[in-house]
Protein backbone atom coordinates (compact mmCIF):
# COMPACT_ATOMS: atom_id res chain seq x y z
CA UNK A 1 0.00 0.00 0.00
CA UNK A 2 1.11 3.50 -0.63
CA UNK A 3 0.71 6.04 2.38
CA UNK A 4 2.16 9.79 2.72
CA UNK A 5 2.59 10.74 6.54
CA UNK A 6 4.51 13.58 7.69
CA UNK A 7 3.55 16.80 9.60
CA UNK A 8 3.70 20.35 8.09
CA UNK A 9 2.94 23.98 8.64
CA UNK A 10 -0.61 23.40 8.97
CA UNK A 11 -0.83 20.26 11.83
CA UNK A 12 2.12 21.18 13.38
CA UNK A 13 4.02 25.03 15.46
CA UNK A 14 7.52 25.32 14.60
CA UNK A 15 9.16 23.86 18.34
CA UNK A 16 7.39 20.25 16.69
CA UNK A 17 8.83 20.85 13.30
CA UNK A 18 12.48 21.50 13.85
CA UNK A 19 12.64 18.14 16.24
CA UNK A 20 11.25 16.42 12.86
CA UNK A 21 13.09 18.08 10.18
CA UNK A 22 16.10 16.58 9.01
CA UNK A 23 19.33 17.48 7.15
CA UNK A 24 20.57 16.91 3.75
CA UNK A 25 23.58 14.40 5.94
CA UNK A 26 20.70 13.09 8.09
CA UNK A 27 18.08 12.05 5.09
CA UNK A 28 20.25 9.28 4.12
CA UNK A 29 20.90 7.71 7.25
CA UNK A 30 17.17 7.75 8.44
CA UNK A 31 15.78 6.63 4.95
CA UNK A 32 18.42 3.66 4.90
CA UNK A 33 16.84 2.70 8.40
CA UNK A 34 13.29 3.22 7.32
CA UNK A 35 14.51 0.34 4.42
CA UNK A 36 15.42 -1.85 7.05
CA UNK A 37 11.80 -1.98 8.45
CA UNK A 38 10.53 -5.39 7.03
CA UNK A 39 7.43 -3.86 6.59
CA UNK A 40 8.54 -0.98 4.28
CA UNK A 41 9.61 -1.84 1.16
CA UNK A 42 9.95 1.76 -0.63
CA UNK A 43 10.86 4.91 0.45
CA UNK A 44 11.13 8.47 -0.30
CA UNK A 45 11.93 11.15 2.14
CA UNK A 46 10.68 14.95 2.00
CA UNK A 47 12.10 17.38 4.66
CA UNK A 48 11.76 21.28 4.03
CA UNK A 49 11.38 23.95 6.39
CA UNK A 50 7.84 23.64 6.21
CA UNK A 51 7.25 20.02 6.22
CA UNK A 52 8.93 16.38 6.91
CA UNK A 53 6.97 13.63 4.89
CA UNK A 54 7.32 9.97 4.56
CA UNK A 55 6.12 8.40 1.43
CA UNK A 56 6.46 4.61 1.47
CA UNK A 57 5.19 1.47 0.14
CA UNK A 58 4.62 -0.70 3.08
CA UNK A 59 2.30 -3.42 4.24
CA UNK A 60 1.70 -1.83 7.92
CA UNK A 61 1.25 1.83 7.86
CA UNK A 62 0.65 2.13 11.52
CA UNK A 63 4.47 0.97 12.53
CA UNK A 64 5.99 4.66 10.58
CA UNK A 65 4.84 6.94 13.56
CA UNK A 66 6.55 5.16 16.14
CA UNK A 67 9.41 4.20 14.30
CA UNK A 68 9.68 7.55 13.55
CA UNK A 69 9.55 9.10 17.09
CA UNK A 70 12.08 5.86 18.31
CA UNK A 71 14.32 7.47 15.31
CA UNK A 72 14.23 10.98 16.96
CA UNK A 73 14.16 9.62 20.54
CA UNK A 74 11.13 10.81 21.22
CA UNK A 75 7.68 9.90 22.98
CA UNK A 76 5.05 8.55 19.87
CA UNK A 77 2.81 11.00 22.07
CA UNK A 78 4.81 13.94 21.28
CA UNK A 79 4.17 13.99 17.44
CA UNK A 80 1.23 11.64 17.42
CA UNK A 81 -1.23 14.53 17.18
CA UNK A 82 0.64 16.32 14.90
CA UNK A 83 0.98 13.40 12.25
CA UNK A 84 -1.09 12.60 9.15
CA UNK A 85 -1.26 9.34 7.44
CA UNK A 86 -3.07 9.35 4.22
CA UNK A 87 -3.30 5.65 2.93
CA UNK A 88 -3.95 4.67 -0.93
CA UNK A 89 -6.01 6.91 -2.79
CA UNK A 90 -5.72 9.44 -0.17
CA UNK A 91 -1.83 9.46 -0.40
CA UNK A 92 -1.85 9.84 -4.19
CA UNK A 93 -4.32 12.94 -3.27
CA UNK A 94 -2.21 14.90 -1.24
CA UNK A 95 1.53 14.23 -2.93
CA UNK A 96 -0.46 15.84 -6.10
CA UNK A 97 -1.79 18.70 -3.57
CA UNK A 98 1.66 18.84 -2.43
CA UNK A 99 3.26 18.86 -5.89
CA UNK A 100 1.31 21.67 -7.46
CA UNK A 101 1.75 24.02 -4.34
CA UNK A 102 -1.78 23.57 -2.49
CA UNK A 103 -0.42 22.41 0.32
CA UNK A 104 2.26 25.31 0.99
CA UNK A 105 2.45 28.25 3.44
CA UNK A 106 2.95 30.66 0.44
CA UNK A 107 -0.01 29.18 -1.71
CA UNK A 108 0.96 28.33 -5.36
CA UNK A 109 4.92 28.89 -5.18
CA UNK A 110 6.39 26.40 -7.44
CA UNK A 111 9.91 25.68 -5.40
CA UNK A 112 8.20 22.20 -3.63
CA UNK A 113 7.88 20.54 -7.06
CA UNK A 114 11.67 20.84 -7.23
CA UNK A 115 12.37 19.48 -3.87
CA UNK A 116 9.72 16.60 -4.48
CA UNK A 117 11.35 16.29 -7.26
CA UNK A 118 14.83 16.19 -5.47
CA UNK A 119 13.69 13.81 -2.30
CA UNK A 120 12.39 11.30 -5.00
CA UNK A 121 15.53 11.14 -7.44
CA UNK A 122 17.83 11.02 -3.76
CA UNK A 123 16.03 8.22 -3.08
CA UNK A 124 16.32 6.31 -6.13
CA UNK A 125 19.78 6.66 -5.93
CA UNK A 126 19.67 5.18 -2.43
CA UNK A 127 17.95 2.14 -4.27
CA UNK A 128 14.92 3.29 -2.10
CA UNK A 129 12.21 3.46 -5.00
CA UNK A 130 11.27 0.59 -7.02
CA UNK A 131 8.04 0.00 -9.40
CA UNK A 132 5.63 1.52 -6.88
CA UNK A 133 6.99 4.11 -5.48
CA UNK A 134 8.41 5.41 -9.26
CA UNK A 135 4.77 4.22 -10.75
CA UNK A 136 3.31 7.27 -8.17
CA UNK A 137 5.39 9.84 -8.36
CA UNK A 138 6.33 10.13 -11.91
CA UNK A 139 2.75 10.53 -12.52
CA UNK A 140 2.25 12.89 -9.63
CA UNK A 141 5.39 15.11 -11.17
CA UNK A 142 3.29 15.42 -15.00
CA UNK A 143 0.31 15.57 -13.22
CA UNK A 144 1.37 18.45 -10.75
CA UNK A 145 2.75 20.35 -13.92
CA UNK A 146 -0.60 19.92 -15.74
CA UNK A 147 -2.29 21.41 -13.05
CA UNK A 148 -0.25 24.13 -12.04
CA UNK A 149 -0.30 25.09 -15.68
CA UNK A 150 -4.01 24.75 -16.75
CA UNK A 151 -5.36 26.27 -13.25
CA UNK A 152 -2.35 29.23 -13.57
CA UNK A 153 -2.06 28.94 -9.64
CA UNK A 154 1.50 30.27 -10.18
CA UNK A 155 1.10 32.87 -12.52
CA UNK A 156 0.37 35.87 -9.85
CA UNK A 157 2.72 37.44 -8.09
CA UNK A 158 2.58 37.30 -4.15
CA UNK A 159 6.06 38.41 -3.30
CA UNK A 160 7.93 41.46 -3.18
CA UNK A 161 10.91 40.41 -4.79
CA UNK A 162 8.26 38.29 -7.96
CA UNK A 163 6.42 41.35 -8.16
CA UNK A 164 9.22 43.61 -8.46
CA UNK A 165 10.59 41.11 -11.74
CA UNK A 166 7.05 41.20 -13.28
CA UNK A 167 7.44 45.14 -12.77
CA UNK A 168 10.70 44.64 -14.72
CA UNK A 169 9.90 42.59 -17.66
CA UNK A 170 7.15 45.14 -18.82
CA UNK A 171 10.38 47.40 -19.42
CA UNK A 172 12.62 44.85 -20.26
CA UNK A 173 12.28 41.61 -21.93
CA UNK A 174 15.93 40.13 -20.90
CA UNK A 175 18.09 40.78 -17.72
CA UNK A 176 20.92 39.08 -18.97
CA UNK A 177 22.61 42.56 -20.09
CA UNK A 178 20.90 45.04 -17.36
CA UNK A 179 23.08 47.02 -15.30
CA UNK A 180 21.60 46.90 -11.95
CA UNK A 181 22.25 49.34 -9.30
CA UNK A 182 21.08 48.35 -5.59
CA UNK A 183 21.30 50.88 -2.90
CA UNK A 184 21.28 49.72 0.51
CA UNK A 185 22.57 46.05 1.67
CA UNK A 186 19.79 45.49 4.01
CA UNK A 187 17.50 42.21 4.16
CA UNK A 188 14.59 43.78 1.12
CA UNK A 189 17.63 44.84 -1.12
CA UNK A 190 19.43 41.61 -0.82
CA UNK A 191 16.25 39.61 -1.51
CA UNK A 192 15.84 41.10 -4.76
CA UNK A 193 18.80 41.35 -5.83
CA UNK A 194 19.70 37.35 -5.43
CA UNK A 195 15.96 37.00 -6.64
CA UNK A 196 17.39 39.18 -9.91
CA UNK A 197 20.55 36.78 -10.26
CA UNK A 198 18.63 33.95 -10.29
CA UNK A 199 16.81 35.35 -13.20
CA UNK A 200 19.65 36.26 -15.08
CA UNK A 201 21.52 38.91 -14.49
CA UNK A 202 25.11 38.94 -13.79
CA UNK A 203 26.26 42.59 -13.52
CA UNK A 204 25.58 44.76 -10.12
CA UNK A 205 26.80 48.43 -8.37
CA UNK A 206 25.86 47.79 -4.52
CA UNK A 207 25.81 51.37 -3.14
CA UNK A 208 25.73 51.60 1.26
CA UNK A 209 26.65 53.98 3.62
CA UNK A 210 29.12 51.64 4.55
CA UNK A 211 32.03 50.73 2.32
CA UNK A 212 32.17 47.61 4.25
CA UNK A 213 28.58 46.64 4.49
CA UNK A 214 28.08 47.04 0.41
CA UNK A 215 31.12 45.21 0.10
CA UNK A 216 29.39 41.91 1.45
CA UNK A 217 26.45 42.02 -0.64
CA UNK A 218 28.59 43.14 -3.87
CA UNK A 219 31.18 40.60 -3.27
CA UNK A 220 27.85 37.93 -2.95
CA UNK A 221 26.68 39.28 -6.30
CA UNK A 222 29.91 39.41 -7.59
CA UNK A 223 29.49 43.19 -8.36
CA UNK A 224 30.77 46.63 -7.43
CA UNK A 225 30.76 48.39 -4.48
CA UNK A 226 29.98 52.10 -3.89
CA UNK A 227 29.48 54.19 -1.29
CA UNK A 228 26.30 56.68 -1.26
CA UNK A 229 28.41 59.55 -2.28
CA UNK A 230 29.49 57.63 -5.33
CA UNK A 231 25.33 57.00 -6.61
CA UNK A 232 25.26 60.47 -8.50
CA UNK A 233 28.72 59.32 -10.57
CA UNK A 234 27.01 56.05 -11.65
CA UNK A 235 23.96 55.99 -11.97
CA UNK A 236 23.69 56.81 -15.29
CA UNK A 237 25.56 53.51 -16.05
CA UNK A 238 22.30 51.30 -14.78
CA UNK A 239 19.20 50.43 -16.53
CA UNK A 240 17.36 49.41 -12.98
CA UNK A 241 18.10 50.93 -9.94
CA UNK A 242 15.93 49.48 -6.62
CA UNK A 243 16.66 51.56 -3.44
CA UNK A 244 15.61 50.58 0.24
CA UNK A 245 17.57 52.72 3.07
CA UNK A 246 16.42 54.42 5.85
CA UNK A 247 17.32 57.72 4.93
CA UNK A 248 14.99 60.62 6.47
CA UNK A 249 14.63 62.40 2.77
CA UNK A 250 14.57 61.42 -0.88
CA UNK A 251 18.30 61.98 -1.92
CA UNK A 252 17.80 60.82 -5.31
CA UNK A 253 16.30 63.95 -7.22
CA UNK A 254 14.63 64.79 -10.52
CA UNK A 255 17.83 66.78 -11.62
CA UNK A 256 19.62 63.70 -11.15
CA UNK A 257 17.69 61.78 -13.01
CA UNK A 258 17.46 63.64 -15.78
CA UNK A 259 20.92 64.21 -16.44
CA UNK A 260 21.47 60.42 -16.07
CA UNK A 261 18.54 59.80 -19.28
CA UNK A 262 20.49 62.69 -21.02
CA UNK A 263 23.68 60.97 -20.67
CA UNK A 264 21.98 57.55 -21.39
CA UNK A 265 20.93 59.13 -24.71
CA UNK A 266 17.37 58.63 -23.39
CA UNK A 267 17.88 54.74 -22.95
CA UNK A 268 15.11 53.58 -20.50
CA UNK A 269 15.67 53.77 -16.81
CA UNK A 270 13.43 51.76 -13.93
CA UNK A 271 13.43 52.61 -10.07
CA UNK A 272 12.11 50.52 -7.75
CA UNK A 273 12.15 52.72 -4.30
CA UNK A 274 11.56 50.52 -1.33
CA UNK A 275 12.15 52.44 1.65
CA UNK A 276 9.48 53.94 3.36
CA UNK A 277 10.38 57.50 3.88
CA UNK A 278 11.18 57.47 0.07
CA UNK A 279 14.56 57.41 -1.37
CA UNK A 280 13.07 58.93 -4.44
CA UNK A 281 11.64 61.77 -5.39
CA UNK A 282 8.24 61.13 -6.33
CA UNK A 283 8.12 63.83 -9.53
CA UNK A 284 10.83 61.67 -11.14
CA UNK A 285 8.22 59.65 -12.50
CA UNK A 286 7.09 62.51 -14.67
CA UNK A 287 10.51 61.96 -17.00
CA UNK A 288 9.85 60.57 -20.51
CA UNK A 289 11.62 56.93 -20.61
CA UNK A 290 11.78 56.51 -16.95
CA UNK A 291 9.46 53.95 -14.67
CA UNK A 292 8.92 54.44 -11.06
CA UNK A 293 7.58 52.27 -8.56
CA UNK A 294 7.19 52.10 -4.71
CA UNK A 295 6.57 50.01 -2.32
CA UNK A 296 2.34 50.53 -2.53
CA UNK A 297 2.48 49.33 -5.83
CA UNK A 298 4.25 46.13 -5.23
CA UNK A 299 1.52 45.58 -1.92
CA UNK A 300 -0.80 46.27 -4.35
CA UNK A 301 0.61 43.62 -7.09
CA UNK A 302 0.86 40.89 -3.99
CA UNK A 303 -2.47 41.28 -2.84
CA UNK A 304 -4.32 41.10 -6.29
CA UNK A 305 -2.23 38.14 -6.97
CA UNK A 306 -2.97 36.53 -4.00
CA UNK A 307 -7.00 36.59 -4.53
CA UNK A 308 -5.89 35.47 -7.81
CA UNK A 309 -3.99 32.39 -6.79
CA UNK A 310 -6.97 31.95 -3.94
CA UNK A 311 -9.91 31.53 -7.22
CA UNK A 312 -6.91 29.30 -9.32
CA UNK A 313 -6.85 27.20 -6.43
CA UNK A 314 -10.00 26.40 -6.54
CA UNK A 315 -9.85 25.31 -9.91
CA UNK A 316 -6.60 23.40 -9.36
CA UNK A 317 -8.53 21.50 -6.59
CA UNK A 318 -10.76 20.14 -9.28
CA UNK A 319 -8.19 19.17 -11.29
CA UNK A 320 -6.03 17.39 -8.50
CA UNK A 321 -9.40 15.34 -8.36
CA UNK A 322 -9.42 14.68 -12.08
CA UNK A 323 -5.80 13.68 -11.60
CA UNK A 324 -6.91 11.33 -9.73
CA UNK A 325 -9.42 9.63 -11.12
CA UNK A 326 -6.99 9.50 -13.61
CA UNK A 327 -4.78 7.99 -11.89
CA UNK A 328 -6.47 5.08 -10.77
CA UNK A 329 -7.68 4.09 -14.19
CA UNK A 330 -4.50 4.24 -15.47
CA UNK A 331 -3.34 2.14 -12.79
CA UNK A 332 -6.14 -0.29 -13.07
CA UNK A 333 -5.00 -0.77 -16.73
CA UNK A 334 -1.68 -1.65 -15.59
CA UNK A 335 -3.00 -4.56 -13.85
CA UNK A 336 -4.90 -5.35 -16.60
CA UNK A 337 -1.78 -5.69 -18.59
CA UNK A 338 0.32 -7.69 -16.66
CA UNK A 339 -3.13 -10.17 -16.74
CA UNK A 340 -2.86 -9.72 -20.29
CA UNK A 341 0.72 -10.65 -20.93
CA UNK A 342 0.65 -12.99 -18.14
CA UNK A 343 -2.47 -14.97 -20.25
CA UNK A 344 -0.74 -14.56 -23.29
CA UNK A 345 2.35 -16.20 -22.31
CA UNK A 346 0.51 -19.33 -21.79
CA UNK A 347 -1.40 -19.43 -25.32
CA UNK A 348 1.95 -18.70 -26.57
CA UNK A 349 3.53 -21.66 -24.69
CA UNK A 350 0.37 -24.08 -25.81
CA UNK A 351 0.49 -23.42 -28.56
CA UNK A 352 4.27 -23.54 -29.65
CA UNK A 353 3.66 -27.06 -28.03
CA UNK A 354 1.25 -28.31 -30.24
CA UNK A 355 3.20 -26.92 -32.94
CA UNK A 356 5.81 -28.53 -32.56
CA UNK A 357 3.95 -31.56 -32.00
CA UNK A 358 2.57 -30.99 -35.77
CA UNK A 359 5.79 -30.56 -37.33
CA UNK A 360 6.72 -34.05 -35.87
CA UNK A 361 3.81 -35.56 -37.47
CA UNK A 362 4.17 -33.96 -40.55
CA UNK A 363 8.09 -35.14 -40.81
CA UNK A 364 6.81 -38.67 -39.99
CA UNK A 365 4.66 -38.21 -43.50
CA UNK A 366 1.47 -37.80 -41.71
CA UNK A 367 -1.26 -36.63 -43.97
CA UNK A 368 -1.39 -32.72 -44.35
CA UNK A 369 -4.64 -32.05 -43.49
CA UNK A 370 -5.00 -34.56 -41.26
CA UNK A 371 -2.25 -33.17 -39.02
CA UNK A 372 -3.73 -29.84 -39.04
CA UNK A 373 -7.43 -30.82 -38.27
CA UNK A 374 -5.49 -32.01 -35.13
CA UNK A 375 -3.42 -29.56 -34.32
CA UNK A 376 -6.67 -27.10 -34.69
CA UNK A 377 -8.92 -29.41 -32.56
CA UNK A 378 -5.96 -30.01 -30.05
CA UNK A 379 -4.93 -26.28 -29.49
CA UNK A 380 -8.74 -25.77 -29.04
CA UNK A 381 -9.14 -28.03 -26.74
CA UNK A 382 -5.99 -26.66 -24.80
CA UNK A 383 -7.18 -23.23 -24.68
CA UNK A 384 -10.34 -23.43 -23.73
CA UNK A 385 -9.85 -26.04 -20.92
CA UNK A 386 -8.85 -23.54 -17.92
CA UNK A 387 -11.69 -21.71 -18.89
CA UNK A 388 -14.01 -24.13 -19.42
CA UNK A 389 -13.31 -25.71 -15.83
CA UNK A 390 -13.76 -22.31 -14.10
CA UNK A 391 -16.84 -21.12 -15.88
CA UNK A 392 -18.39 -24.89 -14.23
CA UNK A 393 -17.33 -24.16 -10.91
CA UNK A 394 -18.79 -20.77 -11.06
CA UNK A 395 -22.21 -21.87 -12.45
CA UNK A 396 -21.88 -24.80 -9.17
CA UNK A 397 -21.47 -21.54 -7.09
CA UNK A 398 -23.90 -19.40 -8.29
CA UNK A 399 -21.19 -16.82 -9.02
CA UNK A 400 -23.69 -15.09 -11.57
CA UNK A 401 -20.92 -12.10 -11.89
CA UNK A 402 -18.01 -14.65 -12.82
CA UNK A 403 -20.70 -15.83 -16.20
CA UNK A 404 -21.40 -12.41 -16.64
CA UNK A 405 -17.70 -11.77 -16.68
CA UNK A 406 -16.85 -14.20 -19.07
CA UNK A 407 -19.77 -13.37 -21.30
CA UNK A 408 -18.05 -9.88 -21.68
CA UNK A 409 -14.57 -10.88 -22.09
CA UNK A 410 -15.78 -13.69 -24.86
CA UNK A 411 -18.29 -11.76 -26.87
CA UNK A 412 -20.88 -14.74 -26.57
CA UNK A 413 -24.71 -14.03 -27.34
CA UNK A 414 -25.65 -16.92 -24.98
CA UNK A 415 -27.35 -15.70 -21.46
CA UNK A 416 -26.36 -17.80 -18.79
CA UNK A 417 -28.63 -17.77 -15.28
CA UNK A 418 -27.46 -19.62 -12.24
CA UNK A 419 -30.93 -19.48 -10.22
CA UNK A 420 -32.91 -21.44 -12.69
CA UNK A 421 -35.95 -23.09 -11.15
CA UNK A 422 -34.69 -27.05 -11.24
CA UNK A 423 -37.76 -29.08 -12.57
Amino acid sequence: MFIACGLNHKTAPLEVREKIALTDNTKHSVLDDLMRMPSVHEAAILSTCNRTEFYCHTNQPEAIIPWIAEQQQLPPSAITPYFYVHPGQNGIRHALRVGSGLDSMMLGEPQILGQLKQAYQSACDAGAVKKNLRQVFEYVFSASKRIRNLSGIGNNPVSIAFAAVQLLSQVYKSFQSLNVLIIGSGEMSSLIANYLQKQGVTRFMVASRSIEKAQLLATALDGDPLTINDISQHIAKADVVISATACPLPFISKHMVEQAITTREHAPMFFLDLAVPRDIESDVKEIEHVHLYNIDDLKQMTEKGMNERRTAALHAEQLVSYELENYIRWHRSLKANEIICSYRTQMQDLAQLELERAHCQLNVGKDQKEVLSEFAARLVNKLTHNPSVGLRQAAQDNRQDLLDLAQYLYKTNHKVETNETIT
